[in-house]
Formats: C-alpha cells, structure tokens, sequence
C-alpha cells in the first residue's frame, strides 16, 4: 500500500461538504414546488458553491459547516413567507406581552407534524441510495434548473403591452384592475405598484356624506359599533358557523367587506376614520383627518359617545392609540363584569353578554337619546383560554358562544323597544386555517381569508318596508359603512309615524373600495383577477394558493 492510499492521507484529503445537505435542497425543492418556499436562485447558488469548495479537515472546515448551517437557516427564513426581521422588530413589544404558555403553544402549532415525517422518510432514502447515487449531481442540476427557469418562462411569456398613462378617476382605476388578462405571467411588478400608486391618491379624496346637522324634529337613535376582533367569513366557514340563527336577523350583510387590515390597532383606527377613503398604513399614524373621524362627526350631531369593551385596553397601547390617532373622545365605561376567559397576555376579558347588557342599561338612563357607540370585544383573539386552564380554548365553541350572546343581545334590543342602528363590523380573522403562503394562526400577511369580514346591520324599533336582507355586493370597506350610516341619519330612517323603513333604498349605490390590505411589513391587493403580496421592501408576487 503507498502512503498516499492509507486511510490517514484519505482522511485528510480535501473533500467537499455537501453530503447530508443534499436532503436540505431536496427538500427544498419538493416545498418550492409545493407553493411553500419561493426560490432564491443567487442564496442557493452562493450556499451550494461554499459546500462544494474541497477544505481539508480542520478549523476551516468547521468554521465552513457553521457558516452554511447559519446562512441555510437564514435563507429557508427568507424564502418561506414567514414575518422577516423588520417585521419581528416592528412588533417585538406587541410579542413581548404574550404569556409563556401561548408562546410555546404558539411554537408547539406551528409544527407541520406531516412534513416533519417526510423529512425524515426523504433522509432514509437518501442514507439508502448514496452509495449508488450521485445525489450532488442531482442536487445540482436541480438548483441550475429552478435558478434557470424564471428566465426559461420569461423567455416564452407573452409580450407584455407598454403601460398607458393611468387616470386618477374610478374609471380609471377599474380600467387598469380588471382588463386583459388574469395571467400572473405577464403582470409585472412596476404595473401594480402604479395602480396602487393611483389606488392610493383616488382614495385620498373621497369622503361620505353625512348631514351638516340635524332636524329637532327628527327621532332620535342608537348606533352601536360592535367591532370584533379575530372573526373572518373564512373562519365562520371553518368553525362551521356560517349558517348560524344570528345571521339570519340582520338587514343589511355586505358581500365582500375588506377590513383592509389584519392586526386589531390599525383596522378600529380605520374604523373610526371611515368617513374617508382608504389610506396607506402608515397614514394612518400620521396628522389626524378631523374630517374623517366618524363618531367625532357623529358627536358633532348630537349623539352621545360611548365606548364599551370586554378588556382593558392597554395591550399594545391599543386604546391611547386610538385616542391619540383618531380623536376618540369616550371614557371606557366600566362594570363588574363575570370572567370569561384569559387572554394570551394573562388579561381577563369579560362576559359578552354582560357588557352588552351594561350598555342596554347604560343608554336607557342617559340623558341624550342619541347616541354612538364603539364597542371592542377580544373574545375570539387565539389563545384565549378559560380561567384556570393551560391551555387555548379552540376558536369554534369560543365563536358559537359569542354569536349565541349577540343573539340574546339582539332578543333584548327587540324587547327593550330601543331604535338601534346596530352594526357588526369585525377588525379581522383568526387565520384558523392557513394557506400555502402563511400557516394558521399568523396575520402578518393581510390575505383575503382573514381581511374578508362578516359586516352587518340591522335596524330595531323601525318597522321595515321589506322583510327580505339586502344583500351590498361588491367589494365595499369602511367608507360604505360611513355612507350608510350618513344616509340613516340624514333620512331620519326611524322616523315615527311614517312610511316603513326602505332598507333597500338606504343601501342602494353604497360606495364600492377595490381590495387593498396593509399591514406595518405587508401589502396584499387584488389585480387582474388574481391576489398579489408584497414583502416590505421586495417586489409584487402572486400570493400562494390555499391549502
């Protein structure tokens, strides 16, 4: 044997360190092609290139395996949808506050226990054929393949038409949306960013109506603003609660209403400034819109503020915020409510059906017979949990019991004889079920399934001229809801003595808002019949499909 063959010169013979990393980029692939990884061809490139450099064993090497486990891991971060750094950053005091137990289940759910399996059957098989395989060589052609393909698509894609000067006007706006085609392949990144772009500036001057002032003779009503966090269309639709008797007892349902927000905060700010069309996220954190701010118009109107809730408040600064952001003016009124569960940051959270029962008792002894009323209820917030319990309570029973609560809440609004302009508008989903782009329970993406809220509205003590729902189609959001509301007041719509209620009529042309979701580190906006996202500072994409 030459000394060259022994086995302490092959041991320190130069080898690459590619070896069990050929599972990672397998797998790798399988979740590209699966929906749930998007492909950073130039990462990859760069990660298999440090694992092919021949190093002779020694520190070099080591320092070389730390490197790429520390670069692969940053780099499956990056390409998975999951909230990026600046993300972790923008809500690290919001996440400060979670309790250790939500955290862990938290960690503990996010846990795709099937993947998991795989991964594990896809190391037995490579462990099984190594010795037959060349597996790098694989490994290498596939990162050649799926680093090529984008140029291999844009190469065959048809030639996409130079952009017309877009308009400000709707027309515009609903030009540029909905024509051509739904084909993602010829959409490119610039067009949608300039259609947002215009989206934005058509929205800024966009106002309700509501009336400059009031008739003495004109009857006085209740508003009720029963904002609630964390219930989507598509989480009724998982919990099996669409068809729930609630439902059914509401006048008015809007179709498609954009919450255009997928964090509590934000969405009651844009609530309370729907008089106004939609802003960008940060505007709304900038100078406040006196004229936009629904109750302070309201109040101006004669109608007695009131603010309601089932929690304090001070998570997250939630209601300073409000206060500080959009003139809300009411204190907080109090009651020794029953517990009814604790919340993920160990708040209690109060009996829905008590809080709705102390306002009932409230405005029937006020001195103002118009009033308004936001009411915030975190009820449904996961991780919620019953008092003395470990564990979250699942969204389902949580959501049948706070439906049933409004329930009987409406049964004594019909008893009480009270004219109430009662509206349900939810802040946005739970993401009880994920999708390919985002798992379950994470909101950081503004997606359709969790900004599509189930907004309602009925009418107690007014006699209606049609018994049927009205049904708003379309794509609406806050300024509908303003309209709408403007409209109630200045048709005097619980007028006594007259014709029945044409609830039809109240709701007939309400303004239509094209789906546009921010959130601090997110867009997600609906552009030539297909969803589109976009990742802080990165390019417009395609969201993913649902699982």
């Amino acid at each position: 044997m030459s000394r060259t063959d022994s086995p302490v010169a092959d041991r320190l013979r130069p080898k690459t360190a590619v070896g069990f990393w050929n599972v990672y980029f397998l797998a790798k692939f399988a979740l590209v092609w699966a929906g749930y990884l998007r492909f950073h061809a130039l990462g990859n490139i760069a990660l298999l290139a440090l694992l092919l450099v021949p190093l002779k064993p020694g520190i070099l090497n080591r320092a070389r395996c730390l490197a790429a486990l520390v670069a692969g891991t940053a780099l499956v971060w990056h390409e998975s949808w999951l909230p990026g750094w600046a993300s972790v950053v923008e809500n690290a005091r919001a996440l400060s506050g979670f309790s250790a137990n939500y955290v862990l289940e938290l960690i503990w759910g996010f846990i795709d226990w099937p993947m998991v399996g795989a991964f594990v059957v896809l190391s037995v098989l490579y462990l099984l054929v190594r010795d037959y395989v060349r597996v790098t060589t694989v490994t290498v052609c596939l990162v050649a393949y799926f680093a090529l393909s984008p140029l291999w698509q844009n190469t065959h894609a048809p030639a996409l038409r130079a952009l017309p000067a877009m308009g400000t006007g709707a027309a515009a706006l609903e030009a540029a949306a909905f024509s051509d085609t739904a084909d993602t392949s010829i959409v490119e990144p610039r067009q949608i960013e300039e259609w947002y772009r215009t989206f934005l500036a058509y929205e800024k001057d966009r106002r309700a109506h509501l009336p400059d002032g009031i008739n003495a003779k004109d009857t006085p009503f209740d508003i009720v603003l029963l904002n609630v966090c964390s219930l989507s269309t598509d989480d009724l639709a998982a919990a099996n609660l669409t068809d729930h008797r609630v439902f059914k007892r509401f006048d008015v349902r809007f179709e498609h209403f954009n919450s255009a927000t997928s964090y509590s905060g934000p969405a009651t700010l844009r609530l309370l400034t729907g008089a106004c069309g939609q802003p960008a996220h940060n505007a709304l954190y900038g100078e406040r819109r006196p004229d936009c701010e629904l109750m302070n118009r309201l109040d101006a109107l004669s109608f007695k503020q009131y603010l309601f809730m089932d929690h304090s408040g001070e998570y997250d600064d939630y209601l300073h915020t409000l206060r500080r952001q959009a003139g809300l003016t009411p204190q907080l009124t109090k009651g020794r409510y029953p517990l009814k569960y604790m919340s993920f940051n160990d708040e209690r959270i109060a009996d829905t059906r008590a809080v709705l029962r102390h306002w009932l008792s409230t405005v029937k002894t006020a001195d103002s017979k118009r009033t308004v009323t936001l009411m915030n209820f975190i009820a449904l917030h996961d991780g919620n949990r019953l008092p003395r319990h470990s564990r979250a309570e699942p969204f389902a029973p949580r959501a049948k019991a706070f439906l049933d609560a409004l329930n009987g809440f409406m049964n004594d609004l019909e008893k009480s004889g009270r004219k109430t302009m009662l509206v349900l508008v939810p802040e946005h989903g739970a993401a009880v079920r994920g999708d390919t782009t985002q798992t379950a329970r994470l909101r950081d993406i503004p997606s359709p399934a969790i900004t599509e809220v189930p907004t309602m509205v009925k009418f107690f003590g007014v006699k209606r001229k049609d018994a049927a729902p009205v049904t708003v189609a379309g794509s609406t959001s806050y300024l509908a809801l303003a309209e709408l509301i403007g409209r109630a007041v200045e048709k005097n719509a619980f007028a006594d003595g007259s014709a029945p209620l044409d609830v039809r009529e109240l709701a007939r042309d309400l303004p239509q808002t094209h789906r546009v979701a921010e959130n601090a580190q997110a867009k997600v906006l609906h552009f030539k019949g297909a969803d589109f996202v976009k990742l802080h500072r990165a390019d417009w994409e395609p969201y993913g499909a649902a699982r």
